[in-house]
């Protein structure tokens, strides 16, 4: 089967973050399928939408981002006192607004404008990571609606109070969308039953940027040798017994917890461990040289639902910056082979995290052979395939009864 004169695209994309945090450093899956995707001769133009606020707590940060701070680096193309839309590039808009606890319709009637003015009715797919807002269904006569699911956002903490409308959310968006993708195999199985248009497409890698610096971060110049290290969000996902311990169990050494510190992470409990750090944000452009000062990197999270619906980005950004890590067990894992150590308690842990002190950095040859396969180039690429495959006739090479090749056309 094969692919004839792929159509080229063109995509609303809703967002399940702020373009202006990217801007700033902070990135996702979202934000490396997005620019992956306009790197490809087959994408025309992409309207992306910034996470739209469902509450007015959210809205009034959205609003005095945007029409304030004007948080977004990018040309105004259009704008009133609730939206902005941006061009950032020639391939990429983004479309901010206060609507959706305004008024939902406006949002519709704008993009539609927005989609009329940049000539992007042609081949149009709605592609959405926002699970909290599923009103793009039929409303900007897209040839497919499409849902990458990036986590199961009914089992994270921070949407306890929406966990019923996530719910209903989700088994809207099983039963109108015409390609799903997962970041886990959990995923497709628990929150997608396995559909058939239910595709595991695990997050990758951009191997070549972790690959492309040398020089330490200097955030990490006067911390004492060696470091174990951790980059994340640090929030009540993160095992708090397997850092203790840590702390208490090599006072000679360096944890490095790097991220955002959120109000639900017990940062008071470290308070009397002079070898725990904590860096504070990081942007993209800079953690490169943050884990070329690791000397060990780890993944101390809780297994609950919500971390089992999870593929986190740190197993394959640790293996291209070529550290040992260490890891509590998360659904998937195995694809790693031995190139993970996996913990079962703070204790093992604690070994697991010695024994890979005393192991060589580097990007051996095992762990090229596994992310070269695993690059977010590729992962696009798989996304395209099956894109394409719901919109183009594919080709279907038969044999006559003579021998002679038969092609006939299967839409």
């Amino acid at each position: 089967m094969s692919i004839i004169n792929p159509p080229k695209l063109n995509i609303i994309m809703f967002n399940m973050s702020k373009y202006s945090d990217w801007q700033k450093g902070v990135v996702n899956r979202n934000f490396h399928v997005l620019h992956n995707l306009v790197k490809r001769d087959e994408i025309n133009k992409v309207i992306t939408v910034d996470f739209l606020p469902f509450n007015i707590k959210k809205a009034i940060k959205t609003y005095f981002s945007d029409q304030i701070l004007k948080d977004t680096r990018g040309t105004i193309i259009y704008g009133d006192l609730t939206s902005q839309c941006w061009q950032i590039s020639s391939k990429i808009l983004v479309y901010s607004t206060i609507d959706s606890v305004l008024n939902k319709s406006r949002i519709i009637t704008e993009l539609n404008k927005i989609i009329a003015k940049e000539n992007m009715q042609n081949n149009l797919i709605a592609w959405n990571y926002n699970p909290m807002y599923i009103d793009y269904f039929d409303n900007f006569n897209q040839k497919l609606n499409i849902f990458d699911a990036v986590d199961n956002w009914s089992e994270h903490s921070s949407y306890e109070a929406y966990k019923s409308k996530l719910k209903q959310n989700y088994q809207t968006i099983q039963e109108k969308s015409d390609l799903i993708f997962t970041v886990s195999a959990n995923l497709k199985k628990d929150l997608f039953n396995n559909q058939a248009n239910v595709s595991w497409l695990p997050n990758g890698v951009d191997l070549e940027y972790f690959q492309s610096v040398s020089e330490v971060s200097p955030k990490l110049i006067n911390i004492p040798k060696q470091i174990i290290g951790f980059l994340g969000i640090l929030q009540d996902r993160i095992d708090t017994e397997i850092l203790l311990n840590l702390a208490k169990n090599n006072q000679d050494k360096s944890i490095v917890l790097a991220g955002p510190v959120w109000p639900n992470f017990p940062k008071d409990k470290f308070e009397e461990y002079k070898n725990i750090h904590f860096l504070g944000p990081i942007k993209y452009e800079d953690i490169p040289a943050l884990y070329n000062g690791f000397d060990v990197g780890i993944i101390p999270y809780k297994i609950n639902d919500f971390i089992k619906s999870t593929d986190p980005m740190k197993f394959y950004e640790y293996l291209a910056a070529g550290l040992p890590i260490v890891s509590t067990y998360i659904p998937g894992i195995e694809r790693f082979g031995n190139l993970i150590k996996v913990a079962k308690s703070p204790e093992e842990f604690n070994n697991f995290v010695n024994q890979a002190l005393k192991e060589e950095k580097g990007l051996a040859p095992e762990k090229f052979e596994m992310l070269k396969n695993n690059t977010w180039q590729i992962r696009v690429g798989e996304m395209l395939e099956l894109i394409n495959e719901k919109l183009t006739p594919t080709v279907i090479q038969s044999v006559s009864p003579e021998g002679a090749s038969e092609e006939s056309l299967n839409p």
